[in-house]
């Protein structure tokens, strides 16, 4: 079927904004006027500012989407052409590696950023009821990296509702979470505050609290690997992923056991090298 979709490139440089793939749109952001948080804010900017169409797909990529996924405008649409069904969000992340090894992408980002989980449990204790990570399970089918995404206005409203609320536990200094979010952690060899990779879990909390959300996923195995060691675990990756979905799917202890066993043994062969 003809998907409408309106899908922006983040310019947040001339050069950026200069680079836009074809079929792209610019979004504007070359004043960057709020570098602490990344294309978070050109996002929630355009979110309050534009009225969003109902029968459109919006999505707002970083210049490197084509690098992680591999897909351009063109791949793009073939791919919704040949298999949207209305779905409200379809997903296209990268990193299958990450994605798929550990229990969910919370615990992903503990590990590569010490205090993730605690602090969004944290917030989502203050803001969002009733959601716990422990005991989650993210995997193909729900996880989301780096806002690659696109989605209707029935999804995009639920996930500024969300970014609302966490603009407002991180950007007030009179707020508990503030220290905790505005905290540095490591990313590549740079340093960013902690909400940038809360904000990058925001759509993923609202696929898992949104059971009327229908999702399409672009099969993350198409895309990228991660940079780091775990990229090297293509066939434990895909073991780990099936067995997330079945565990999701049937309740199967004998899912959970097993992906548990070979999870807990990559992570302690790996962890020194992180």
């Amino acid at each position: 079927m003809t998907v409408k979709t309106r899908i922006y490139q983040i310019c947040y440089s001339q050069e950026t904004f200069n680079q836009v793939p074809e079929g792209f749109l610019a979004l504007d952001y070359l004043s960057n006027d709020r570098p602490d948080w990344r294309e978070f804010w050109p996002i929630r900017e355009f979110l309050k500012n534009n009225h969003l169409s109902e029968n459109v797909m919006y999505g707002f990529f970083s210049p490197r989407f084509f690098e992680k996924t591999k897909l351009n405008h063109e791949s793009i649409q073939q791919y919704l052409s040949a298999n949207y069904t209305n779905e409200d969000i379809v997903t296209f992340s990268p990193f299958w590696d990450l994605g798929s090894i550990f229990q969910n992408i919370f615990e992903q980002g503990d590990f590569f950023h010490g205090g993730l989980l605690k602090v969004f449990q944290e917030f989502a204790n203050q803001y969002l009821s009733g959601f716990e990570m422990n005991n989650l399970y993210t995997h193909s089918k729900n996880n989301i990296f780096c806002n690659y995404f696109i989605a209707n206005s029935k999804f995009w409203n639920e996930w500024l509702k969300v970014a609302d609320l966490l603009y407002a536990a991180s950007d007030d200094p009179q707020s508990s979470l503030h220290a905790a979010m505005n905290k540095d952690t490591n990313y590549d060899g740079y340093q960013l505050p902690m909400k940038i990779f809360i904000q990058e879990r925001l759509a993923t909390y609202c696929l898992l609290s949104q059971p009327s959300i229908k999702a399409l996923n672009y099969s993350t195995f198409l895309t990228c690997a991660s940079n780091t060691p775990f990229s090297r675990l293509a066939k434990e990756a895909i073991y780990c992923d099936a067995l997330k979905i079945a565990y999701g799917e049937t309740g199967y202890q004998h899912f959970h056991s097993e992906f548990v066993a070979i999870r807990n043994d990559i992570i302690a062969k790996l962890s020194a090298g992180k």
